[in-house]
């Protein structure tokens, strides 16, 4: 009775790992061989306002407010949001010829209550459309305006390619984090897109109509606040565009300890998100028979690949004793069945956007402290240590940013 249960126990995981695997595998299989859909502009150029808020951000800061101004008209607006700062942010952005709002609320902490100081600044002459922008990324040439373009033309929320790359001065590069990153927020991403499918947001590189903001779906200390923002557009009937004409890049911290920190806010955030908002956007897709709610919902199941690659490696092992144990086949061959999709698909991404950064090397050096991370994020998940927000420890530098991306 016991083996039975253990046996239809281990079946049903397998069935799920191979369901959140074979949505990867869509992802990275429509990005590999289909073409990116054409997201028209708008003829009209919008009036537009850079929104970036900022928290002890006084050592990047100018060199992202320089590179911002000159993507803006004189009818455009830069304001910057000095959150609970301690340091020379609010100077420093004045002295660059921005609006700045000063907020000092150390019980609300959280980009999504300085986002919303922000907006209600901007609510007493609005603009068309307002682009968010972290304060440590750069933006491409004529970022701003080819994303606010396409913004007023969808009249919709669009995200922009969003890459997080190793800094230029970084001893030990990143590379693995740099390689999930791409599949992450460009290799899956786009491969929905190409499907005529929706994408989540992401933080920064985000572009809204006036019309669709709301201060107070921003206002929250949400880990994950803009994949939250997305989703709660998503359901009222605003599901977010993917637009990779623009792009925005920022550096990974320097610092294991910084990398950690971002980790962890990352991943409670994303898993938050998938106990509390997956179910929702299932129902909601049904109800409506909706393609779009229903991806998302998928895209927001599938977890970091370092916890996916975890749990099918776990899963395996558990099955090949099981079958050793009681001769039950049916688990161990569905628990490899979802291994050698995992491994069939993280391969088949590597070949599109990871020969430029992933050898032997960082295999054998960088994997298993990457995996050791990414777990005990989700193992203090687990015992109940949530994170509180709280910005990573980063060394910044105002280095050219040259972002590497596939074509």
């Amino acid at each position: 009775m016991v083996a039975s249960i253990l046996q239809m126990m281990l079946e049903f995981a397998a069935l799920g790992i191979i369901l959140l695997t074979a949505v990867l595998a869509m992802q990275v299989g429509a990005a590999t061989f289909l073409r990116d859909p054409p997201l028209s502009a708008s003829s009209h150029r919008p009036s537009l306002a850079v929104l970036i808020p900022a928290h002890n951000e006084q050592q990047g800061l100018e060199a992202t407010l320089l590179r911002v101004k000159e993507e803006l008209s004189s009818i455009d607006r830069l304001v910057v949001v000095a959150d609970n700062c301690i340091d020379r942010t609010a100077e420093l952005a004045t002295r660059a010829g921005a609006e700045v709002v000063i907020r000092n609320d150390p019980d609300r902490r959280g980009k999504g209550y300085a986002l919303a100081a922000g907006l209600h600044h901007l609510a007493a002459l609005p603009p068309e459309v307002v682009i968010f922008i972290d304060a440590d990324c750069q933006i491409s040439s004529q970022g701003a305006e080819l994303l606010a373009r396409a913004c007023a033309a969808a009249s919709a929320p669009v995200q922009c390619l969003n890459l997080m790359i190793a800094s230029p001065e970084s001893r030990a590069p990143p590379r693995l984090p740099e390689f999930a990153w791409r599949i992450k927020n460009d290799l899956r991403p786009s491969g929905y897109a190409r499907l005529g499918l929706p994408c989540h947001l992401l933080g920064t590189g985000m572009a809204l109509p006036w019309g669709l903001i709301k201060p107070e779906l921003f206002a929250t200390g949400h880990l994950a606040e803009d994949m939250l923002l997305g989703l709660t557009l998503a359901i009222r009937g605003f599901p977010p565009r993917l637009f990779r004409g623009a792009r925005v890049t920022s550096h990974f911290p320097d610092t294991d300890r910084g990398r950690d920190q971002q980790k962890q806010r990352w991943l409670h955030g994303h898993f938050g998100l998938i106990t509390s908002y997956a179910p929702r956007l299932l129902y909601w897709g049904l109800r409506r028979r909706s393609l779009g709610l229903l991806a998302l919902a998928a895209d927001l199941a599938v977890p970091p690949l370092a916890v996916l690659a975890a749990v099918n490696l776990m899963l395996l092992a558990m099955s090949l004793v099981c079958m050793a144990v009681t001769g039950a086949i049916a688990p161990f061959g569905l628990a490899a069945l979802g291994s050698a999709l995992l491994v069939s698909s993280l391969l088949a991404a590597w070949s599109v956007c990871g020969r430029d950064l992933i050898g032997r090397k960082e295999i054998v050096t960088q994997l298993p402290a990457h995996i050791i991370m990414v777990m005990r994020s989700a193992l203090n998940l687990a015992r109940g240590r949530k994170t509180p927000w709280v910005r990573a420890d980063r060394s910044q530098t105002t280095t050219e940013f040259k972002g590497r991306t596939r074509s």
